[in-house]
């Protein structure tokens, strides 16, 4: 039997899921709806043919999502809302055969879902780095900041921060979009605040610029 291609959704919502289903039965490809959360059990016993990460804005899911897909060879087709040059890069270089930005018409959708299915099981290959002012260098496969040569030791929840503001790539993160990033809907602007003035420190006690911007009462941006 042929198995089907898993659709993941990412803050998507069901009609958009539904659109992608509609286009994989239009191309005669078999869709299966998988929770990215189950992603990584799925995987240690099964190997879909390619799988389609969709919606969402630019948040480490989505990054951890690819890695681990990538890890174990699945062509992967990436949908999202908002696309920035940075994170495109980062999501080609770590393995994913094909980046579109939604909405996105049915023939288009189909043309990629069917050209997927040629696609053959990539190698696993080493995430690109992403460059910021003042020789920060981010790199989100492995999950490290350094300022130079030198590592800068940010903690999961202010690495997460960072990465999904400068996946923004310069548009503002709000407080509510960076909260669902840490995986912690119900954290207070408060904790964020701690969170985003620990990360500001830490890079500038290793001789960086300030490279995240408040914007009051909203959220957080990447500084120019």
């Amino acid at each position: 039997m042929t198995q089907p291609f898993w659709i993941v959704p990412l803050e998507t919502s069901p009609a958009e899921v539904a659109a992608t289903l509609a286009a994989c039965e239009e191309s005669r490809i078999l869709g299966e709806v998988v929770p990215a959360a189950a992603i990584r059990d799925r995987l240690s016993t099964a190997r879909p043919p390619a799988v389609v990460l969709q919606g969402g804005e630019p948040s480490p899911s989505l990054v951890d999502a690819q890695r681990w897909l990538a890890e174990a060879g699945v062509p992967t087709l990436v949908l999202l809302p908002t696309l920035t040059d940075d994170l495109e890069a980062v999501l080609l270089d770590r393995g994913a055969q094909d980046v579109l930005q939604l909405p996105v018409s049915s023939r288009r959708l189909g043309a990629r879902l069917r050209l997927l299915t040629r696609a053959p099981a990539g190698q696993r290959e080493e995430p690109v780095d992403i460059r910021l002012r003042g020789d920060v260098t981010l790199s989100p496969g492995r999950r490290t900041v350094r300022v130079g040569d030198a590592p800068v030791p940010l903690t999961r929840s202010e690495f997460d921060l960072l990465l999904t503001v400068v996946l923004a790539g310069g548009s503002v993160v709000d407080h509510h979009d960076l909260a669902q990033a840490l995986r912690h809907d119900t954290l207070s602007t408060q904790a964020l605040q701690t969170h985003a003035s620990r990360v500001r420190s830490k890079l500038r006690a290793a001789g960086a610029p300030d490279v995240l911007r408040p914007v009051r009462g909203i959220g957080y941006r990447l500084t120019g």
